[in-house]
């Protein structure tokens, strides 16, 4: 159990190193008039980028993705048929994950600052699942494990800023599982086969 606990402390430090030496990509958001506003990223190198607007509700008002490796993107957008309302216009590139709410009120908008994140690092070996979490929204976070759509296993993590967890998993049968990390606001998952 004291190498389990070596490791996910070791692998915590690694996770604070990776997401200061990560390059963060940057999203400025930017209100032009009563109907248009600018969505202006870079990124220090040439990447995929995924960008979504979604509405308070979950529904997803815009959608585009990047079909080859870019480090500039700049898109106008015509806002003026969304209604009233809170939004989120979330970026992913690579493992980087920018987001930032704005409202729509009466055809002006106001935007809020980004928030960002990184994915967990997971790894599975000898039946143990290890992962690492920097949770930035300090949300809590719940691990399932699905095998053939059933779940199996379900662990609540916390809220701390630093999630670390192993995970034995030699008493579960041959077969493909897959992992869901979640809170309110993220979903990741990862797939292994026993």
């Amino acid at each position: 159990m004291k190498a389990i606990r070596l490791f996910l402390t070791i692998t915590a430090s690694v996770l604070v190193l990776i997401s200061t030496a990560t390059e963060k990509p940057k999203m400025n958001f930017i209100p032009l008039n009563d109907e248009k506003a600018l969505i202006a990223i870079s990124n220090e190198k040439p990447a995929y980028f995924e960008l979504s607007i979604e509405a308070q509700n979950g529904n997803l008002v815009y959608h585009k993705e990047s079909d080859k490796e870019i480090s500039d993107l700049r898109q106008v957008i015509n806002y003026s048929n969304m209604e009233n309302g809170i939004y989120t216009i979330k970026l992913k590139v690579n493992d980087t994950f920018i987001s930032r709410d704005f409202e729509i009120k009466n055809k002006r908008m106001t935007v809020d600052e980004a928030k960002i994140g990184f994915a967990p690092y997971f790894s599975y070996s000898g039946d143990i699942l290890i992962l690492s979490y920097l949770n930035f929204d300090k949300e809590n976070v719940k691990l399932k494990i699905y095998n053939d759509g059933n779940l199996v296993f379900e662990n609540k993590l916390g809220k701390d800023f630093v999630l670390n967890a192993g995970f034995d998993m030699s008493k579960l049968g041959k077969g493909k599982y897959e992992i869901e990390l979640s809170s309110l606001n993220n979903q990741f998952s990862y797939a292994i086969e026993k």
